[in-house]
This record gives structure tokens, C-alpha cells and sequence, in this order.
């Protein structure tokens, strides 16, 4: 069965392209790009909610009832508590944003690296 596959191989016309293992990683390297600008997108999202929510917190009276939605039922709980909360989740979503930037500059440095070897093998031909 290995002979065959080397003739098959051999009357295939020779070497592979050396393009198509740069292509692909390129591919790949875009599409994890994609996932990371959405996941970019998403915490900016996530950052204006919690501030507008935080806004909105900062315009009740120290003694105003909040209540948080767990499921079906409406829970009792204290402002300064409520705040701390959201400014706790706020704190996260921008750390967690600031990782996904990190990622999608290594990704667009890692894409542009091979961007580069693409363009110097079809130089070369």
C-alpha cells in the first residue's frame, strides 16, 4: 500500500506547493483574528452596560430598596453592595478586554509574519 501511495505521489507531479501550508496557517491565523475582534466587541459592550448600570445606581438615595434578579425571584440587596458589585464586574470585563487586545496584536503580528513568507515564496517563483 506504501508503494502505491509513492507512485501515486510521484505522478501527481512532484513536491508540494510550498504555498499551501502558508495559506492555510494564514486562514487560520484570520479566522482566530475574527473570534477575537468579537470577543473584543463584546466586552466594550459589556463595559458600557455596567457603567450605564453604575450611573444609573449613582442616582438612587443611600436608602433605596435594589433588588437583583437570580432566576425567577427578586432578591433584596444593599446598594453599597449592588455597586461594589458592578464596579467589581466592570474592573474584570476591561481586564478580560485588555488580554483580548494583547491576543489579537500577537495574532496580527503572527499573520503579518507569514503575510511576509507568502509574498517572499511568490517572489522567489
Amino acid at each position: 500500500f506504501r508503494t502505491l501511495q509513492r507512485r501515486m505521489a510521484g505522478t501527481r507531479g512532484g513536491a508540494v506547493n510550498p504555498l499551501e501550508p502558508l495559506l492555510a496557517k494564514y486562514r487560520t491565523i484570520q479566522g482566530e483574528i475574527t473570534k477575537l475582534q468579537t470577543g473584543a466587541s463584546q466586552a466594550t459592550t459589556q463595559v458600557c452596560e455596567n457603567e450605564l448600570v453604575l450611573k444609573e445606581l449613582e442616582l438612587l438615595e443611600e436608602d433605596a430598596q435594589v433588588f437583583k434578579l437570580i432566576g425567577p425571584v427578586l432578591v433584596k440587596q444593599e446598594l453599597v453592595e449592588v455597586k461594589s458589585n458592578v464596579n467589581k464586574r466592570i474592573e474584570y470585563i476591561k481586564a478580560d478586554a485588555t488580554r483580548i487586545e494583547r491576543s489579537l496584536k500577537a495574532k496580527n503580528d503572527e499573520q503579518n509574519t507569514v503575510k511576509e513568507q507568502i509574498q517572499a515564496l511568490q517572489k522567489g517563483k
